[in-house]
């Protein structure tokens, strides 16, 4: 009898152990996005196949910043799933590209992480409330906002992404 007492205790343990596991697994899956980059458009930053943990909960209970790299559904262009840009205007921002130059607010802005100088359309674009103007760091291979507008990012936005996994060996300079 005290060994079957004995072995109820160890599978109650295991059960429970088990199920704390769970929770855990569910809860981090929860707040941590796997994710794995398709395409080009984040080149220098990111690299096709580059894996990457993101945060679904960064924009819950705070706003962007400006070079955060987010991802978003990319239900507005038929054919894609998930785009990851990097975040050029904040709501209110007032975002222009004159002759291939980028400016916020009427300033130049630097951009040490480009791929090669941008060459494109003139634009002037105010961002809306709960709106971000998100743009790829390879400028002259990327579908962003200067094609589909700012984003929502309240609804839009999936997450923040916060870490490279793999590979291992590249720096991961989005705050440049």
């Amino acid at each position: 009898m005290k060994k079957f007492s004995g072995l109820l205790k160890d599978l109650r343990n295991f059960f429970l152990t088990f199920m704390i596991m769970i929770c855990l697994v569910i809860s981090f899956r929860a707040i941590i996005s796997p994710e794995i980059v398709i395409g080009h458009s984040m080149e220098n930053s990111l690299h096709e196949e580059d894996y990457l943990l993101s945060n679904r909960l960064a924009y819950s209970y705070g706003d962007p910043n400006y070079n955060d790299i987010v991802s978003f559904d990319a239900e507005i262009v038929a054919g894609h799933d998930l785009f990851i840009k990097r975040v050029i205007g904040l709501p209110g921002d007032h975002i222009q590209i004159k002759d291939n130059v980028l400016y916020r607010n009427g300033k130049e802005i630097d951009e040490p992480y480009i791929k090669e100088p941008m060459v494109t359309k003139d634009l002037d674009v105010k961002v809306g409330e709960s709106e971000i103007f998100v743009m790829g760091d390879n400028r002259n291979n990327s579908m962003d906002s200067r094609d589909f507008g700012p984003i929502n990012y309240k609804k839009e936005v999936k997450a923040k992404v916060m870490i490279r996994l793999k590979p291992f060996n590249q720096d991961f300079n989005y705050t440049k």
